[in-house]
Order: structure tokens, then sequence, then C-alpha cells
């Protein structure tokens, strides 16, 4: 028996990705039938766009590991779009002509990660900051010196040099840090062997993708497994194209 059989996607994909009770669905509450029918339609299509070992981003081992797997400690979350299907909204503010988004699909993919690739990530970041934070505390000790502090512009000088020596010593420490640990840890996302199928079915990151990817960390995934509805969503597409063959 259909779980709602007043709802246009009862019991659909979409249905079950939200997992929502039906007052609690805004697509149950969406006035025009055809809206809920489209966003179902969508859904498939960004379905259809996912490999079918996308699940293999949530199992117990580390994706980031290149070598000697460890165990997931946590999850990496990365905001991902596609152009597909087609989205359409005014040049303004969503007013005048239309024209194609750049992202028709969006979707945040969780991905195991161990403690050691966590902290290797947070490493890198640090190594920057502790560099520059450095400098510029040795800068304001050398403003005390009664030769510097004499002259009123030049502890401001002192503390700018600072600023700019840690800046690029920082930089420098963490290009090496990541290169010494690369051989150990995917730090761009779309290394990791599952995220490249994604790169070559047209997904990319929101944000610019650099040789360092930036993660938010947590403990609990922020999606669950897909690829039984994936299957699903293929299922009908599979059928049409079987009959099609079949009659000619």
């Amino acid at each position: 028996m259909a779980k709602n059989e007043k709802c246009n996607i009862t019991d659909s994909e979409l249905c079950k990705w939200l997992e929502k009770e039906c007052a609690d669905c805004f697509i149950n509450s969406m006035k025009d039938k055809s809206d809920a029918e489209n966003a179902l339609e969508n859904f498939k299509v960004t379905l259809s766009l996912l490999p079918e070992n996308i699940d293999d981003l949530l199992g117990e081992d580390c994706c980031f590991c290149v070598e000697d797997k460890q165990k997931r400690n946590g999850y990496a979350i990365i905001d991902m779009g596609h152009s597909e299907p087609e989205n359409k909204r005014g040049m303004f503010f969503g007013l005048g002509k239309k024209v194609r988004q750049r992202i028709g699909s969006l979707m945040p993919f969780s991905i195991s990660i161990c403690r050691r690739c966590k902290s290797n990530f947070k490493k890198l970041e640090a190594l920057k900051w502790v560099s520059l934070v450095l400098f510029i505390g040795i800068a304001v000790g050398l403003c005390f010196i009664p030769e510097i502090n004499a002259v009123p512009a030049l502890p401001y000088g002192v503390i700018l040099i600072g600023g700019i020596i840690g800046y690029i010593a920082g930089k420098a420490l963490s290009q090496f840090f990541l290169n010494a640990k690369s051989r150990q840890t995917y730090f761009n996302v779309f290394e990791i062997p599952v995220c490249a199928q994604l790169q070559e079915k047209g997904w990319f990151t929101v944000q610019d993708n650099n040789r360092v990817t930036h993660f938010l960390f947590s403990k609990k995934p922020m999606m669950k497994k897909v690829s039984e509805l994936c299957k699903t969503a293929k299922e009908p597409q599979e059928q049409i194209a079987h009959t099609t063959n079949a009659e000619d």
C-alpha cells in the first residue's frame, strides 16, 4: 500500500531520499502537482549522474589514504554540483531573460576519513597561520628595542615585514608538508578514485578546485547510501531502451 496516495512522489526515490513524515515534507506541501513531479524527475536525473560505486565513499575504510588504508574516524563533507538537469533563471535577481544556471544538481558528499588523514589536513592549514603569528610575534618583540622604537614609523614597518616573511614562510612550509604527505593522503577530492569518476561524469566542486580541497569535518555523514536508489531510477530507462530495441 502506498505511503500517501494523495502525494505524487510517494514511495519514489525522492521520497525515500528525504525520509520525512508527510506533514514535514516540503514536496508534499507544493500546491502545483507538476512541481512535485518535476522535482522527482530532476532527482532521477541527479541519481543517473552518480557512479554505481558511489556508496564506497561511506565505507568503513578511509577514502583519503593512498596506501595502507586506515579505519574511518569520521567524514569529510564537500558540496558538489553538476550542470544537469537544466536549470534556468532570470538574469537579474530572478527577473528578465532566463539563462541556464551553472548548477542543476547540488549534493553534499560525505567521504570517510581516518584520524591520520584528518590530522594531515588540519596540520597543513595550521602551518600557514602558525608561521604568520610566529613572525609577527618576533616583529612585535623587536619593536621594544630602543633603537627601533625611537623612530615613529619604524615599528609599523618591522611588523609589516614580519607579516610578509611569515606569510611567505608559511606558504613554503605548507608546500613542503604537502609534498611530503601526498604519498600518504589524497589532498584533492578528485584524486580519490570514486570522486575521479564523479568528475568524469561532470561533477565539480562548488568552490575553486585547487590542489588542496577544503572540507568540513563531521562525525556523522550528511548523506546516506544511494546505490539502490540509483538502480531503481535507472530501471525504467533501461526497460524503455530494451523495449525500443526489441521493436526495432
